[in-house]
């Protein structure tokens, strides 16, 4: 049995989603998308899972069109946070 937080898991599938489409040096730095990850996971509520009935009922919270743009608002916020002084 494994305490995860399943926001990890959401958060970097989509910072590395929205980083392939920039083609500045920045956005394929680590620590870049580090920080991009740990600014968006700290703005937004963890979910944290145990057992796979929890990690269901994640998945399908994950579907539900104001979770996946509370998620993006953040991240691209996160992203021009970042852009403007990238730590490299």
């Amino acid at each position: 049995m494994e305490l995860k937080n399943y926001m990890e898991l959401i958060v970097e599938e989509a910072v590395d989603r929205e980083l392939e489409n920039i083609k500045e040096p920045w956005a394929k730095n680590k620590r870049c998308k580090f920080d991009i990850m740990a600014l968006v996971l700290n703005r937004l509520p963890a979910r944290y899972i145990v057992t796979d009935k929890g990690r269901i009922m994640t998945k399908i919270k994950e579907t539900e069109v104001q979770f996946q743009a509370d998620i993006l608002r953040e991240l691209l916020k996160a992203i021009a946070t970042v852009r403007k002084d990238p730590r490299i």
